[in-house]
Order: structure tokens, then C-alpha cells, then sequence
């Protein structure tokens, strides 16, 4: 073999070396970077995304309530990132003649993870809860032009004993109503009315 090729050989075998040594590490170590590092990365990627589309949509639902501060909307923000892998998976069901009013915040469960189905009326959300297991309920109180259509639907649910933890929505909320009996609250303010949901759903899935 020609003396220039041995040389050449010789300058190379470093390289080849490095090459062979970080093959070894990336094979011995590979099933600890899966299951750990690049979920991790990943999941901070995407919690910096989610956080960003959760504060905008929040930021569109909050218009209609102007007393609402940003420093509520970052709360309930850094609460859903918290929470995020408990509520995973949970089932919401959205009882609301004209459910467009709830479009940010299904988008924002949507994200996080919840399935929301829709029901436009209280027949429709009964045979739905004698039908599937949902673990929250967001109800408007006022339907189809009567103004406790809310918990005229409550009742029913308690009646039947397919009830689950019922939240309320309302156009103007006053506190000193108080809130109806077996409700688990009643709000008219985006913030309260997601943290309601969050408290429900780390009760039941915590």
C-alpha cells in the first residue's frame, strides 16, 4: 500500500473513532432520550404554543366582559398549562340554544385535550346524559325564551339520576341570588367560568 494512502488512513482514524463512539452512546442511551428528553422538549414547544392560543382566545371570549383584568386571563391561562394532563380526555357537555356564543371557550378545551359535545336543547342534552358519561355539564340558564329553562334541565337530570356537576352561564349575574341549589356554580365572566370546569374535572379526574 502506497505510503501516502497510510497516511491519509492514519489522519482519518480520529474521525472514525468519534464516529463509532457516539453511535455506541446514541444505541446505549437511546430509549432514555426517547422516553424522556424529546417529550419533554416537545412538550414545552407545545405548551408555549397552547399558552399563546389559550390567552388569545380567552382575550376574544373576555370582550364582553370588560371588568375581566389580564391578570384573571393569565391565571386561568397558567392554570389550564398546570392541569393540562389531568383534564385530558374529559367529556364536557354543552347545553346552549345558541352555542356560537361558546365558541372561544371550546376552543380553548378543545386544546386542552376535552371533548364538548353540543346540545341545543333539554331533551336533546337528557337523552344525551342517559347516553354517555360526561363529567361536567355547562348549561345557559335562560333557553329557548324561558328563563330558568337552566334549571328546569337541572331538575330533570336530578330527577332521572343522570345529573353530573352543572355549571351555569348567565347574561347578567347577580351574586346576591346566590348560587341555585345542586349547581356547582353560576357565572357570567370566561375566567370563573373556566376555573369552574378546571375545579370540576380535577375533583373527578385527579
Amino acid at each position: 500500500m502506497p505510503k501516502e494512502i497510510v497516511i491519509e488512513l492514519i489522519k482519518i482514524i480520529p474521525s472514525i473513532l468519534w464516529v463509532i463512539f457516539l453511535l455506541i452512546l446514541l444505541f446505549v442511551f437511546f430509549e432514555p432520550i426517547k422516553k424522556v428528553l424529546i417529550p419533554q422538549l416537545t412538550e414545552l414547544k407545545v405548551f408555549g404554543i397552547e399558552a399563546k392560543f389559550i390567552k388569545q382566545e380567552l382575550a376574544k371570549a373576555a370582550i364582553k366582559n370588560p371588568e375581566v383584568k389580564e391578570e384573571a386571563l393569565n391565571q386561568v391561562t397558567r392554570r389550564s398549562q398546570r392541569i393540562a394532563s389531568i383534564i385530558q380526555g374529559a367529556r364536557l357537555l354543552l347545553v346552549n340554544d345558541i352555542p356560537e356564543e361558546m365558541t372561544h371557550v371550546k376552543r380553548i378545551l378543545h386544546s386542552l385535550g376535552v371533548f364538548v359535545d353540543v346540545a341545543r336543547t333539554t331533551q336533546s342534552a337528557l337523552n344525551m346524559l342517559a347516553n354517555t358519561d360526561y363529567d361536567v355539564i355547562l348549561s345557559d340558564m335562560s333557553r329557548d325564551g324561558i328563563p330558568d329553562e337552566g334549571l328546569r334541565f337541572l331538575n330533570e337530570s336530578i330527577k332521572r339520576r343522570i345529573s353530573r356537576p352543572t355549571i351555569f352561564t348567565v347574561g347578567i349575574f347577580d351574586p346576591s341570588k346566590g348560587v341555585p341549589p345542586y349547581a356547582f356554580g353560576i357565572t357570567n365572566r370566561v375566567d370563573e367560568m373556566l376555573n369552574l370546569i378546571f375545579d370540576v374535572l380535577e375533583r373527578t379526574k385527579g
